[in-house]
């Protein structure tokens, strides 16, 4: 489903005054995705997981190296304007508010993505709602209220649902519960595990939090300082983990 293959990005730090230094944040990052087995991106802050993310999402390029999605480079399909990828590539991110726009309300923002790749009418637009928002368990009937009337925890299930609206093959979560409360956390969690199954998705998890990934995950890329230090599978367990990155972020929890 998805490949990234040799990829480094570096950037360059300097002014006007100085001259420009390389500063590498990836280097030479290589994986695969297997469609219906869910992945866990593991790093601490500053191990190169965000921008990761942004250059699978397309929205960063790397310094070397290409992403596939489906046998296809990301970047190619960017250039020449082609965003088909996008239907079958969805993602959530940290902070829902600004995430969305707080003049609309859900239904809008659950169906803007029926919008842009399609021509549904309103009727249309609102059953898909109604069906999406039961999907993450909410209230059809709220459709019509603002965002903002909305706590935290459900602001973040109208991303989800959004996220699902085109019926995704792959949803990208970065760091998607880590501004929740651990009982909210663990609410969407479980709603998480649930759609893994009724709608037939793998998730890409970029986490800081071992909980929650192993929780969702069936492989884990553990991420220090641009590289990948560890590979983890439900199959192997993490008995023969031993990377000092590894180390560390259990020691968070424990």
């Amino acid at each position: 489903m998805l490949e990234c293959n040799n990829i480094s990005k570096v950037y360059k730090k300097g002014n006007w005054f100085s001259a420009q230094q390389a500063a590498p944040v990836l280097n030479d990052v290589n994986f695969k995705m297997i469609a219906g087995r869910s992945m866990g991106l593991l790093g601490e802050n500053g191990s190169g997981k965000s921008t990761l993310t942004r250059i699978i999402l397309g929205l960063e390029k790397p310094t070397s190296g290409n992403v596939l999605f489906n046998g296809q480079d990301i970047h190619q399909m960017v250039q020449r304007g082609d965003q088909q990828f996008r239907q079958n590539m969805q993602a959530v991110f940290q902070d829902p508010a600004s995430a969305m726009n707080p003049r609309w309300n859900a239904l809008k923002i659950i169906t803007e993505p029926l919008i842009n790749f399609g021509s549904y009418s309103q009727e249309q637009r609102r059953d898909s709602a109604a069906k999406l928002m039961c999907s993450v368990d909410l209230n059809p009937s709220d459709m019509d209220k603002n965002i903002t009337r909305f706590s935290g925890g459900q602001q973040q299930r109208i991303c989800i649902a959004r996220a699902l609206a085109l019926s995704p093959k792959l949803l990208i979560l970065d760091e998607a519960v880590s501004n929740l409360d651990m009982v909210i956390q663990a609410q969407i969690i479980e709603l998480l595990e649930q759609l893994k199954t009724t709608h037939n998705i793998s998730l890409l998890l970029i986490s800081h939090d071992i909980r929650v990934v192993f929780k969702l995950c069936e492989d884990i890329l553990v991420l220090d300082k641009g590289n990948i230090a560890e590979r983890i599978s439900i199959e192997t367990g993490i008995k023969n983990a031993h990377s000092d990155a590894f180390t560390r972020l259990v020691s968070c929890v424990s």
